[in-house]
């Protein structure tokens, strides 16, 4: 049987971060029942108000923090770091953004945290890791995640104006990082009782994303760089214009799928055309087959072309604009978007990329107000009411 309210029922999380990637994960772990307080300095957290609906909800803001309770402290002073402490030796893990620099001036770095709780788990999300010549540069996903990954590199054609990421691709992508090692180092306290200092970098994440590429140029010396369109190996892993102007993506590395693929194509002699008669000679010629495929493909609609693809059964889809993904049926077949319960306004969301058959994941409720249960977590870790209106006085809390 699932475990009543998810599998991270009973774990309890201290989200001191800001802005996309590390309160992703945190947002992931309360969607999985992990009770997740999310702390934030007094001016709010930057990722708040960011983008908003007029009239309507903040999105960015419920996607990453849905689910959590929220408190506001001041940890500029002595009296909002010791109640952060108090707070943080009730929890299992600790997750954060800040650099070490401010880790350090705020008393929130591992060793300030696990002297006397040696079994939290602290995280730490950075741009460029934790030692090197760049383990204080600040960093986005923009920055550190596509241009000094090398993502944005690899995209669209050489001699053209690099591609720009889109908002928070990559923290979401490294937020998936942040979220496997939490439960690894969780699994490795089961064991062990011990907790751990856990560090993700978002360029390292990058890195992974591109180790198909980075692993050739490992093994030879020359990683492959990007190539034109009509440079491609095979017409067979390529992207094509239709006649109604949608792109269509093939995909089909395997030799088995060239006959089908002439035949869709109505032309059928090139299985006996010397220039297109296996993979060697369509390489060489590769430029004039993608050519050729060009005008045949710019013949017809791409809904034409799905049709005859699918006949044939091709691996191909259709490159879609965000709205169609929001309206595809593979999409709500998937539970991809999900209702927030209990917001404000009416709003969907995106859902984490897993489904436990087995297990309750699911979306717990909306993103906390400013300061919303300050009071109600003070209380949980000690504090009595006389020392909350104290703190309330001083403005240390919200």
């Amino acid at each position: 049987m699932a475990t009543p309210g998810g599998p991270l029922a009973g774990v309890r999380v201290l989200d001191a971060a800001g802005m996309i990637a590390a309160p992703s994960a945190c947002a992931m772990m309360a969607d999985l029942g992990a009770d997740v307080i999310k702390l934030e300095p007094p001016q709010g957290d930057l990722l708040r108000g960011l983008v908003t609906v007029p009239g309507g909800p903040d999105p960015w803001w419920e996607l990453d923090n849905r689910g959590k309770r929220g408190i506001v402290v001041d940890l500029r002073t002595q009296e909002g770091r010791q109640a952060t402490h108090r707070i943080a030796a009730s929890c299992d893990v600790v997750v954060t953004n800040l650099t070490i620099e401010r880790q350090s001036k705020f008393q929130l770095t591992d060793a300030d945290l696990r002297a006397d709780h040696p079994e939290l788990i602290h995280v730490t999300l950075t741009g460029y890791g934790n030692s090197g010549p760049d383990q204080d540069r600040l960093g986005f996903d923009y920055t550190a995640f596509f241009s000094r990954g090398g993502v944005v590199n690899t995209m669209g054609e050489p001699g053209h104006t690099p591609p720009a990421g889109r908002p928070g691709q990559g923290d979401h992508t490294t937020s998936l990082a942040i979220l496997s090692s939490i439960l690894l180092a969780l699994r490795e306290r089961d064991l062990t009782g011990e907790g751990q200092a856990v560090s993700v970098a978002l360029m390292h994440a990058a890195i992974w994303t591109m180790s198909s590429d980075l692993s050739v140029g490992l093994a030879t010396g020359e990683a492959p760089a990007p190539i034109m369109r009509i440079e491609t190996p095979s017409p067979l892993v390529g992207r094509f214009r239709c006649a109604d102007d949608r792109w269509i993506m093939l995909t089909m590395p395997a030799e088995g799928y060239w006959e089908p693929f002439c035949a869709v194509l109505n032309r059928d002699e090139w299985l006996h055309d010397p220039r297109f008669a296996d993979p060697e000679t369509r390489l060489e010629h590769g430029p004039e087959l993608m050519v050729l495929c060009d005008e045949i493909f710019a013949s017809a609609d791409s809904d034409v072309w799905a049709e005859r693809l699918d006949s044939a059964g091709m691996v191909w889809g259709l490159i879609q604009n965000l709205d169609e993904v929001i309206s595809d049926p593979q999409s709500e077949a998937l539970g991809a978007f999900r209702e927030v319960p209990n917001a404000e306004y009416p709003i969907r969301t995106v859902t984490p990329p897993f489904d436990l058959q087995a297990s309750e994941v699911s979306i717990k409720g909306p993103a906390p107000r400013h300061g919303e249960h300050s009071e109600e977590i003070l209380l949980e870790v000690g504090f009595t009411a006389r020392e909350i209106d104290d703190l309330y006085e001083k403005g240390i809390i919200c």
